[in-house]
């Protein structure tokens, strides 16, 4: 890998670390913008979206990732009292 490489590798990897923590930040202030009703409505668009997108390939982990990801942070939405998952791998 070249130093040209290996800087944009790390300015990929440092843009979905900042972009993720815009995302948490905007969905712990969801429940001030949206009813329960509306942030479910927005999730299931957004993952009915990740579901027909062309722009990210079908069979990509980037699309299961994205799935995980947006569940995780989305636990809260989804719920109307969310505690955590009783599976030692999910928080």
């Amino acid at each position: 890998m070249t130093r040209e490489e290996h800087a944009k590798f790390l300015a990929q990897c440092k843009e979905f670390v900042l972009g993720m923590n815009r995302l948490e930040q905007a969905i712990t202030k969801i429940d001030a913008r949206l009813t329960k009703e509306e942030q479910r409505s927005a999730f299931k668009e957004i993952f009915e979206w990740l579901g027909t997108t062309t722009e990210v390939p079908p069979n990509s982990y980037t699309r299961e990732w994205a799935r995980e990801l947006l569940a995780a942070i989305g636990a809260m939405a989804q719920y109307d009292k969310y505690e955590g998952s009783p599976d030692t791998y999910i928080v």
